[in-house]
């Protein structure tokens, strides 16, 4: 039952963590062939251009507002036609990973996936970042924590819904199972660092946030809870203003496909 489990594991996070470099490397191929796309978001209003650490606070609406906008509208729309999709899967994939000793695996991931750890580091390295005048940090930083305090409203107003976990009959009051907020935590996270720093920041940071996912299948999240709450952090991550670095969606048509491609690398700029 074990290797089972652990089999089925390994194999849907290699799945998810593909999933990224092949949205980068189709914008790569066709970006030489459609022109980029400009987008609400790219143009962000002032004061909320700015980085300090007064607009976690005071651009708060402005964040929101952009996370149904642009770029963020799209993974949105693409996101909910996946997680409709996956509910048709959720009682099958509930009961294949169902497993009543939990493994310590999981438990690390729990403590990866807490949102107050992805806020309360960047917010470390805010003070940090200031005491020794690393402006560069420090901006990132403050973009990181408007980037979770998007996540974290949107999360939190749909955990309103009554929906039990796997394990419950009923739902525990505002911690209802929908959406997976570690899961939303820690692709917030990924986005931001991956428009930063590109694939080489990206890759690790989406696996990591793909184990938090893949691990809150086991006995406490629907297969839907996990794809939204994956949507509602990149989403998120993409509705924060990054200087310099905004991300695009192009259409992108090719023999054999029509849809689109979203590029969130930004600079590949060390």
């Amino acid at each position: 039952m074990r290797v089972a489990f652990l089999v089925r594991r390994v194999s849907l996070v290699a799945v998810l963590s593909a999933t990224c470099p092949v949205l980068a490397e189709a914008q790569a191929n066709d970006a030489a062939l459609t022109p980029p796309a400009t987008s609400e978001s790219d143009t962000v209003d002032e004061p909320c251009d700015k980085h300090g650490i007064s607009t976690v606070v005071r651009c708060v609406f402005h964040d929101l507002g952009q996370f149904t906008r642009g770029r963020s509208r799209v993974v949105l729309g693409a996101g909910a036609s996946l997680t409709l999709v996956s509910l048709l899967l959720d009682d099958r994939i509930a009961q294949a990973w169902r497993d009543d000793d939990q493994d310590g695996a999981v438990d690390l991931a729990e403590h990866l996936g807490e949102g107050g750890l992805h806020s309360g580091i960047p917010a470390a390295v805010y003070l940090i970042a200031k005491a020794t005048d690393q402006t560069e940090a420090a901006e990132l930083s403050v973009t990181l924590i408007r980037a979770h305090v998007v996540s974290s409203v949107v999360t939190r107003s749909l955990k309103l819904l009554p929906r039990p976990r796997p394990y419950q009959h009923a739902a525990t009051p505002t911690k209802g199972s929908f959406p997976s907020g570690h899961t939303s935590a820690t692709f917030a996270t990924a986005t931001v660092l991956q428009r930063r720093w590109g694939w080489r920041a990206g890759v690790p940071a989406f696996t990591m946030a793909t184990y938090v996912a893949a691990s809150r299948l086991q006995n406490l999240h629907y297969l839907s809870d996990v794809v939204f709450g994956a949507t509602i952090g990149i989403a998120s991550g993409l509705s924060v203003d990054l200087p310099g670095l905004p991300g695009r969606v192009s259409p992108l048509v090719r023999p054999g496909a029509v849809g689109f491609s979203l590029d969130l690398s930004g600079s590949l700029k060390p």
